[in-house]
């Protein structure tokens, strides 16, 4: 009798664990390590609002292993009928404008673009060439100019920079105008040679003794 009860107890189980799923209609809620989920996010998952459990899973998997902003994802079902979402979000660190369309990407630690928008406040350099599509990376040049152009932003606040051929042109106080290549170098290197240079030549009332500073050869030329 016991071996009759407990055969039948384990499809009345099963049932009880896997049937409801085709029939729960979900609500979604969202988190990120930054507290609320990406508004593009929630944009695009709250169309799954009112669809059945098994169907929610299935596109919301599909919907989050095509973002690119999206480094990593977890979701899982709370009772009654919530499906909640955890994303760990990439973060933009710069920002690379196409001056003719006046379009900002955005780029991670990685150089990925994870979105284009039209202001930024992160350190910024200017372009003529395409920017890449979402999800692509930006050319080493360009990414080596922005990892320059976060270290100038770190020293002096300066967050704009233009990318002229195989140079990046950053204007500092004074004025004065700094030529960094962008093949063959160092980026410690140039910075902390910077750092040298330039509190050398500021004068007493925040003018410099020169207008330009010339990081392309090994021996900076000052102009």
């Amino acid at each position: 009798m016991k071996k009759i009860l407990t055969l039948i107890s384990i499809p009345v189980i099963f049932l009880l664990i896997f049937l409801p799923q085709f029939f729960i209609r979900v609500n979604i809620s969202c988190e990120s390590q930054y507290g609320e989920c990406p508004q593009t996010v929630l944009d695009k998952i709250s169309t799954l609002k009112g669809k059945k459990l098994t169907t929610a899973k299935k596109k919301l998997n599909e919907i989050l292993k095509s973002d690119f902003s999206i480094s990593t994802y977890s979701f899982r079902f709370r009772l009654p009928n919530t499906l909640h979402v955890e994303l760990l979000v990439k973060k933009p660190l710069f920002a690379i404008k196409n001056m003719s369309s006046g379009v900002n990407a955005l780029v991670d630690k990685d150089g990925q673009v994870l979105e284009n928008v039209l202001s930024s406040a992160l350190p910024t350099v200017t372009t003529d060439e395409a920017l890449p599509d979402i999800g692509q990376k930006v050319s080493d040049k360009n990414f080596f100019a922005l990892r320059l152009m976060s270290g100038v932003y770190q020293m002096y606040q300066i967050g704009m920079g233009k990318v002229q051929g195989e140079t990046l042109l950053v204007d500092l106080a004074g004025p004065v105008r700094v030529i960094f290549p962008l093949v063959d170098a160092d980026r410690d290197i140039l910075l902390g040679s910077l750092r040298l240079i330039y509190s050398n030549i500021k004068g007493s009332e925040g003018g410099s003794l020169y207008r330009e500073v010339d990081m392309r050869y090994k021996n900076p030329v000052l102009r």
